[in-house]
């Protein structure tokens, strides 16, 4: 079966006072060389955001040492375990029925589907279980243009389908479903997640979904995605009108190999 697909970052500036701060930006910006998570313009952004941001530096260092496995490494399976529960459409189906339950009673919610795992076993016992949900096909995935979980291929990343069932329930509810929540975040406090909501917005077909992991001291690192209510994104067929092209669906030269990672609130 196809690996989960390697997470492709889109960043922004993490300087609060940067007028690109929170602006997502393709291109290449500088890193903090210890964590390899916060992205700046300039060296002059990364030194102003250094007082803030080393504390969370000592969480991932702190969290690397007692896990031996390094920030990536951690990141990664944090998008595993995103692409494994869109890979189980039963529950995603649960997951749209629960979230939307809490919208429609509350419109102006800006609610989102969260996962929260206080240690890294626990986050991997959830993808071990996860990759034991019985196998009952394959899906060419699409994700929306722009968006995270977009891999601008016409002819879609293979998604392997499972199912729920009767043996591993148990396992399931205790590895998976017990970490999940709909969660309103206090304003501000995750930069990142406010440009997703937008790209949401009143629309019932697709919600946010987050994975956080606790990290050592009062820290934790958030990575995000979109599930969809009918499994993947598509645009609506073109409708020719007489003597002219119609235009539509996503920018098929946009190519873009891996998943789209928005981190670092």
């Amino acid at each position: 079966m196809p690996p989960a697909p390697t997470p492709r970052s889109l960043r922004s500036c993490n300087n609060p006072v940067c007028p690109d701060f929170n602006t997502v930006n393709r291109d290449s910006l500088l890193k903090c060389g210890k964590c390899k998570t916060a992205t700046y313009c300039d060296k002059d952004c990364q030194r102003a955001h250094w007082p803030v941001h080393k504390e969370f530096c000592k969480g991932w260092q702190a969290t690397a040492d007692a896990t031996g496995e390094g920030v990536r490494d951690i990141k990664k399976k944090m998008g595993e375990f995103m692409w494994l529960v869109r890979g189980v459409p039963d529950y995603v189906g649960e997951l749209f029925k629960f979230y939307l339950g809490f919208k429609r009673e509350d419109p102006t919610s800006s609610g989102i589907i969260e996962f929260v795992f206080e240690t890294l076993a626990e986050l991997d016992e959830a993808i071990r279980v996860l990759r034991s949900l019985p196998v009952v096909g394959e899906y060419p995935f699409h994700g929306m243009p722009g968006t995270p979980g977009h891999y601008g291929n016409p002819e879609g990343k293979p998604l392997t389908l499972r199912k729920q069932n009767g043996k591993q329930r148990r396992a399931f509810t205790e590895a998976v479903e017990n970490k999940m929540s709909f969660t309103e975040c206090e304003p501000g406090t995750r930069p990142n997640l406010v440009n997703l909501q937008r790209m949401v917005g009143s629309s019932e077909d697709v919600l946010v979904i987050c994975v956080t992991m606790r990290l050592a001291g009062t820290f934790s690192t958030h990575s995000y995605d979109f599930l969809f209510r009918d499994l993947d994104w598509r645009p609506a067929p073109a409708k020719p009108t007489s003597g002219r092209l119609a235009i539509g669906g996503p920018d098929d030269t946009s190519r873009v190999g891996g998943m789209v990672e928005f981190d670092m609130d």
